[in-house]
């Protein structure tokens, strides 16, 4: 259980970073990372010392990323794989957040992420098929969401099919296949909701980016 604490530790400052590179990101810009410059880079602690309230995107990045690092840890134990595993979640909200605030999926993210993954695949012991299944299922999974983006003209971007991709090379074969399918049917059912409740209609773009991250999450985390 200390472990799980020990590694969520570790994911505080990691939430901190999701929550600086998406507010950079968009601006083009790295440094400063943070809106407030003459603040702490926790929202949590800009909180407590001021007494303002920071916007609820802060605050739910910088708890649910150590929760996520403290997960790893307490499923795999205090190990590389778990820290392997915290990382690679912690690429996966910064996803979600600058898809669901921006609609993009930033290359400047994605290309480091998924070079790491391809250099540590070799020495990844949860992927089923080793190192060659993850790169063949990565490039599987970019040639099909590319093709996907070309058919359904706008309804699924190219930043998905990197992210596909990266989703493909961090879970292996067959895991990743499960974990895009797990997005697939997530964002079905989510949509179908939406278009059900006229919060939504056949027009409307719907971020699909975090619901393959949410797929990619559960089958790391499984």
């Amino acid at each position: 259980m200390i472990e799980a604490f020990l590694f969520a530790g570790i994911g505080w400052p990691m939430g901190m970073l999701v929550n600086g590179l998406a507010n950079a990101l968009p601006r083009r810009r790295v440094i400063p990372l943070w809106e407030d410059r003459g603040g702490p880079p926790s929202a949590w602690i800009r909180a407590l010392r001021t007494g303002a309230c920071p916007r609820r995107r802060d605050l739910l990045v910088e708890l649910g990323v150590p929760v996520l690092w403290g997960l790893a840890a307490a499923r795999f134990g205090p190990s590389s794989r778990a820290g392997l595993i915290g990382l690679y979640l912690t690429v996966l909200v910064l996803v979600t957040v600058t898809d669901l605030e921006h609609r993009r999926i930033y290359d400047a993210v994605m290309l480091p992420a998924i070079a790491l993954a391809i250099v540590l695949a070799p020495v990844s012991p949860w992927l089923g098929a080793g190192a060659l299944g993850a790169w063949l299922t990565g490039l599987g999974a970019f040639v099909f969401f590319s093709l996907m983006a070309l058919l359904t003209r706008g309804g699924i971007g190219g930043g998905d099919a990197v992210l596909a991709a990266f989703i493909g090379l961090i879970t292996g074969f067959p895991q990743g296949l499960q974990a895009l399918a797990y997005g697939i049917f997530i964002a079905g059912g989510v949509s179908f909701l939406l278009l059900l409740t006229g919060r939504a209609t056949l027009k409307t773009a719907i971020p699909y980016g975090p619901f393959l991250a949410l797929g990619g999450a559960i089958v790391l985390l499984r």
